[in-house]
């Protein structure tokens, strides 16, 4: 139990500090974040009621300061894992726990590359209901994943997504928001540029790619999900270049390997593609 925060000293110390979330950490105290981002904040917490989280384990990706990973807690999860691979960006993350006295459990060290690798120890037999291999990663995994404003930031888009569905149990949710191209009905991905000239979608050397909907939605296939096509939300933020940028937020089920026509599709079950999936169908 941490030391009690009075009302004035939790406002100066969030005045210290550069804020990207708003966290409603008291009633009439919500650290700062970014305004602009509020609608696209919104539009993911539409997509978000497809999803039922009480009692459930859930994975908040590229947690930041926290504030998914604090509401999926408030939405009833048993179990709520923050991961970044950003160690300073815990900072934030751990006065806001204390202040709301948060269960939330802290990885800043895992990359969204490297979730089968980094996440193992969770997903092994916790001695609540001991079982064997590989049942026992089958019952710890995760029954939501939060991948939310992360994949046009990432080099390797469809990896991460790959890496998702190997720490998710079959019929679990992928919760997914991201930018996104949406005047197209092509299947494509635009490359921002190369490093110190990156501006053909944002102005922004942390953007890598800028996918269709029909893209992601192929992605998302690609890595044994299917989208469940009412959660689909979009907001549209204006022309970059010859594009129609906005950004999509969605839920998607993760298909179980036993559902995979495995003449037609056997790529997709081969362990290099999709990690963690071998034991789904064997």
């Amino acid at each position: 139990m941490g030391r009690f925060w009075t009302d004035q000293e939790i406002l100066d110390e969030i005045n210290k500090r550069r804020w990207y979330h708003k966290i409603a950490l008291r009633p009439g105290i919500v650290t700062p974040g970014i305004t602009l981002l509020e609608n696209v904040w919104n539009m993911t917490r539409q997509s978000r009621e497809y999803i039922q989280y009480s009692g459930k384990r859930v994975l908040d990706l590229a947690s930041f300061d926290g504030m998914w990973a604090f509401e999926a807690e408030q939405r009833g999860a048993n179990l709520v894992v923050a991961t970044d691979c950003m160690q300073p960006l815990y900072l934030n993350f751990e006065f806001c726990k204390n202040i709301l006295q948060s269960k939330v459990l802290p990885l800043y060290n895992t990359s969204p590359y490297k979730l089968w690798e980094g996440l193992q120890v969770l997903l092994m037999d916790d001695f609540i209901e001991p079982l064997l291999f590989p049942q026992q990663i089958r019952h710890n995994q995760f029954d939501v994943v939060q991948h939310l404003g992360l994949l046009y930031h990432l080099r390797d888009p469809m990896w991460t997504l790959s890496q998702c569905r190997s720490v998710i149990k079959p019929g679990g949710h992928l919760l997914l928001e991201t930018a996104c191209i949406l005047d197209t009905n092509q299947s494509i991905m635009v490359y921002n540029g190369a490093p110190g000239q990156m501006n053909r979608i944002y102005k922004d050397d942390t953007t890598w790619w800028l996918p269709s909907v029909l893209c992601i939605e192929e992605m998302l296939k690609g890595t044994l999900f299917e989208v469940i096509p009412e959660s689909v939300r979009t907001i549209h933020s204006g022309r970059a270049n010859n594009y129609d940028a906005g950004r999509i937020s969605l839920v998607a089920k993760a298909i179980p390997g036993s559902a995979i026509d495995h003449n037609c599709h056997a790529e997709l079950l081969r362990i290099f593609r999709n990690p963690g999936i071998v034991p789904d169908y064997l």
